[in-house]
């Protein structure tokens, strides 16, 4: 039996990036095989990054399996914890586009991932997605994100039994701040 962690980036975003190689450096060092995700952003929506994702599973049944995603990556991770059913959850700057957040969004949110992610977006009940996670769950947020977000998780911190809210001081929704690793660095200790 192995631990495994799967890293998700957020969107647009790849694991090659220096922010993920760290955290994927964090893990290693703490006896975790990593597995980066790649994810084809252009021309998808919601419901096609979450079977990239599950196409990529590598781990066997007897792992230990957490699932670590920055904003849509985490948001990708809670979606496909439902069928993955992981040992933990570690979701950073979880994303408010969920069915219950999209009335509530500003204009040029919706604007900018267009029509088609919108309506893709209304499949996905945060209320009953959060009713089947059973695991460990950290949700981290930076202090500084956008309001949307921190009532994103804010709720999930209520809806998900086992989950911890973590928020990190003066930190945006900018996963390569030094104020985020190192939060991470103290989390991924505590594993």
């Amino acid at each position: 039996m192995g631990r495994v962690v799967y890293i998700i980036p957020g969107f647009g975003q790849k694991t090659a990036l220096p922010e993920y190689q760290n955290v994927i450096k964090l893990f290693k060092a703490h006896q975790f095989q990593t597995i980066p995700v790649k994810i084809s952003w252009k021309h998808k929506v919601m419901r096609d990054y979450v079977e990239q994702f599950l196409s990529q599973l590598q781990h066997h049944k007897s792992d230990e399996v957490a699932l670590f995603g920055f904003s849509f990556g985490a948001m990708i991770a809670l979606i496909a914890a439902v069928k993955i059913k992981p040992k933990m959850l570690f979701l950073c700057s979880l994303s408010p586009y969920f069915k219950e957040d999209l009335r509530t969004l500003k204009k040029s949110w919706k604007d900018y991932f267009g029509k088609r992610r919108m309506k893709d977006f209304q499949r996905f009940s945060f209320k009953a997605l959060a009713k089947e996670i059973r695991c460990k769950t950290v949700l981290i947020i930076g202090e500084k994100e956008g309001e949307a977000l921190l009532r994103r998780v804010k709720d999930a911190r209520k809806r998900i039994k086992n989950a911890k809210l973590i928020s990190v001081k003066g930190a945006k929704h900018n996963f390569a701040q030094k104020e985020y690793h190192r939060k991470l660095q103290e989390l991924i200790l505590g594993c």
